[in-house]
């Protein structure tokens, strides 16, 4: 196992458009404060189009000074806009925060990974919102908003998810049909 893989790892998607506010949060002091105190040593954002607010983040900061802040120096942040799989990523994380893409929060429900999911309010018509309500109310995800995102994690609900079925691959799709 590699020293990347061995990490305890959060993974960040916003996905194929750009997220502002979640790649925000997550680069910002009080966020990776947090997570260090969860006992995650990386965290890994794959920002999309919001590459410019990942480029001008504390996570950047810290990553080209190597631990500039002293409360952040285990954790090591890096970040990418896009690759042709997630998969290996969200398979070595520990904890993914996703955006409310139906494909993504169906990857990571397979993979059995503990899920937070953030809906993207700035969206018009968000029927991603009805999704991960949904899938929140059966305990696969845990569904919140940017605002919310560190009481969440501060919650560690996380930890009583339950896995999505593997025997059921038309669950996922049954609770999409009803949604829509």
């Amino acid at each position: 196992m590699s020293l990347e893989a061995a990490r305890k790892t959060v993974f960040i998607t916003v996905g194929s458009t750009g997220f502002d506010d979640l790649v925000r949060i997550t680069t910002s002091v009080s966020f990776l404060e947090l997570v260090s105190s969860l006992g995650y040593t990386r965290v890994l954002v794959q920002y999309g189009k919001s590459h410019s607010i990942f480029n001008g983040s504390v996570a950047k900061d810290i990553k080209a000074s190597n631990g500039q802040y002293a409360k952040l120096s285990k954790i090591k942040v890096d970040g990418y806009d896009y690759k042709s799989s997630l998969r290996d990523d969200m398979e070595n994380a520990e904890l993914i925060i996703s955006h409310a893409g139906s494909g993504s929060i169906l990857e990571s429900l397979r993979l059995h990974k503990k899920l937070i999911v953030v809906v993207n309010d700035a969206l018009m018509n968000n029927h991603q919102n009805e999704l991960a309500v949904e899938l929140s109310s059966h305990r696969y995800l845990l569904y919140s908003s940017v605002s919310d995102l560190l009481e969440t994690l501060k919650s560690r609900r996380y930890e009583e998810l339950v896995p999505f079925p593997a025997h059921n691959e038309n669950l996922f799709v049954n609770i999409l049909d009803e949604e829509m």
